[in-house]
């Protein structure tokens, strides 16, 4: 059986070299023609041969190349515009927090008016919150966190009671705020504060964005869209004159005294803690900001997926805490996701839903830990969580620049009047004293009225890359589309179209049958019965026959019944019947 088999393999193998002669003396790449041509000589057909693998190096390398520059590099970025008009963007939002976290004036009230704290010592509730507020220092101190975690305990005294307290004693925004500006309008300015938990703290952030957190009772609801100004310069934007009140401190999260501030999209989480700067007391500070923008064109989001373009557009991505996406609030949840994981709870300014535990105080040393250890790493928890930045993306750059306050003149000004109107001061030198000590003036605007826009466009496009195949492929073995489908036809159906060249006449000739004769309805010229001729010997006289015209023109004679009547005659025969 193997012996046959090998037989018919040898049979089949002068048709396998006369299939790929032929492809060679017919296709359109160059060389194979001289390689397969009959009476060649053996050194010529090496030649051509190496001439031939030299030109499938050249085109595969450079093909390759195109390739890889294809699938690394798709994208290009460019600047668009230095020009782009800012009333278009949203201003940032700014997040301000005191360095004082809690007031004495406060704490002293809250322990007096709520029954739970009334056996919980001024000292042991202060060094409480100095743990809650800022998590370095919880690091290595696990004994005295779990004692607190007991005596609180003992007390019924849960997490989201320590918070209420920490809520109700903080430095509020009326407060901290002794003037506001907006556009040069003091009315309606301290509309668009709200006063939100933050990694530093709570604090006031001006024309921030939604922000709920179903635990905590928060759900804040700004009653306007993000602001946005149309022009440039410290008068429009945003004025603010900041009151430490040094003498009403509690708890520090510093060592020095002033405030922490942030610029930030109005969706984004406040990580003050990380990447807020610092204004000092006496000082009034300018921050002139750079608005800058980026999108990407409308055929990126369509042909390049997410890791390749390196961002999400709009909507492709969702949170679980927060209503719109950004980077920092996706780091955020990893966050709180981690620290679900490691410490099966929360910090209170983790957003978080019913299911997510909130925090007490004797799981702050483990929060700390993995806090820390989160940001040691760097971007961590964006590699893990896979939090890109979103396709559209505005981000401000502040240049800080500062003076001594108040200045000689500033007494006769209309904030100073304000000041001293709305707060009851006296206008001599105490309170001129006073805001030397405790107070700082910030503004933030625009520095420019336009700013620097960039543009994501495809680099590489599949049409780019076939086209520029195509030219390598050409210019090295002179290929095309048609000689793709001459290699396929050659390699897949060239056996079949010669099977049936050799078949289909044979197949043919026994397919063929005799024809039925038609008759039109005009050729038929009537249906007689007409006697036999007496001198047919196959007819007898008693059957009557019936005569019609063919096609041919010549009369036949068939007999009735017969079944070599044609339908016509049939039919118009049974009519008659």
């Amino acid at each position: 059986m193997p012996r046959q088999r090998w037989k018919n393999h040898k049979k089949l193998l002068p048709k396998e070299h006369k299939i790929l002669q032929q492809f060679c003396a017919n296709t359109s790449i160059h060389g194979l023609n001289h390689i397969f041509e009959d009476g060649s000589l053996l050194f010529e057909r090496i030649v051509w041969f190496l001439v031939f693998l030299s030109g499938v190096c050249f085109s595969g390398y450079f093909c390759w190349q195109m390739w890889q520059k294809w699938e690394q590099s798709p994208l290009l970025t460019s600047v668009e515009t230095h020009l782009y008009p800012l009333r278009n963007t949203f201003f940032p939002a700014v997040t301000i927090c005191n360095v004082n976290k809690v007031s004495q004036r406060k704490l002293y009230g809250a322990i007096l008016d709520n029954p739970k704290f009334v056996n919980v010592s001024y000292i042991k509730l202060q060094s409480t919150l100095r743990y809650m507020t800022k998590l370095d220092r919880a690091i290595n101190n696990e004994e005295e966190l779990l004692r607190l975690g007991s005596y609180y305990e003992a007390r019924n005294i849960s997490a989201l009671d320590l918070f209420r307290i920490l809520k109700k004693t903080a430095p509020s925004c009326s407060d901290m705020v002794l003037d506001c500006s907006w556009l040069g309008l003091t009315e309606p300015c301290m509309q668009y504060f709200s006063f939100l938990p933050t990694d530093d703290g709570i604090c006031c952030t001006f024309n921030g964005g939604k922000y709920f957190d179903t635990i905590l009772d928060l759900d804040s609801k700004p009653l306007h869209e993000p602001l946005q100004v149309s022009g440039n310069g410290y008068r429009m934007g945003l004025t603010l004159v900041l009151d430490a009140d040094l003498d009403d401190c509690s708890v520090t999260s510093g060592k020095f005294d002033g405030f922490k501030v942030l610029l930030h999209s109005p969706e984004e989480f406040p990580d003050v803690s990380l990447r807020g700067f610092v204004i000092g007391l006496g000082t009034e500070t300018f921050v002139a900001v750079k608005a800058t923008t980026s999108f990407y064109a409308d055929e990126v989001a369509r042909q390049v997926s997410p890791n390749k373009r390196q961002c999400y557009v709009e909507g492709e991505k969702k949170l679980k805490y927060f209503q719109r996406y950004s980077r920092s609030a996706c780091s955020v949840e990893c966050d709180t996701q981690m620290m679900e994981d490691r410490c099966h709870c929360r910090p209170f300014f983790f957003k978080g839903d019913n299911q997510t535990k909130l925090c007490e105080i004797n799981a702050y040393s483990c929060i700390s830990e993995v806090y820390e250890d989160i940001h040691s790493r760097g971007d961590y928890c964006g590699e893990i969580c896979n939090c890109l930045p979103p396709c559209s993306d505005t981000w401000y750059e502040p240049e800080i620049s500062y003076a001594s306050f108040p200045g000689r003149g500033f007494n006769r000004t209309r904030t100073f009047k304000r000041i001293v109107a709305r707060h009851n001061l006296n206008p001599g030198p105490e309170t001129k004293e006073y805001l030397k000590s405790n107070v700082a003036m910030l503004h933030v605007y625009y520095k420019e009225q336009t700013g620097m826009r960039y543009r994501t466009d495809i680099r590489y496009g599949i049409e780019d890359f076939i086209s520029a195949a195509g030219g390598l492929l050409g210019l090295g073995l002179g290929m095309s589309f048609i000689s793709v489908i001459e290699i396929i036809y050659y390699l897949f159906y060239r056996r079949l179209f010669l099977w049936l060249r050799s078949n289909w006449p044979k197949y043919k000739q026994s397919s063929i049958k005799a024809p039925t004769p038609i008759v039109p309805p005009y050729a038929v010229e009537s249906v007689k019965f007409k006697k036999s001729p007496p001198s047919s010997p196959t007819v007898k006289p008693s059957t009557p026959s019936i005569w019609y015209l063919s096609l041919d023109g010549h009369s036949q004679l068939v007999r009735r019944g017969s079944n070599n009547l044609p339908a016509q005659i049939k039919a118009r025969f049974s009519n008659i019947n």
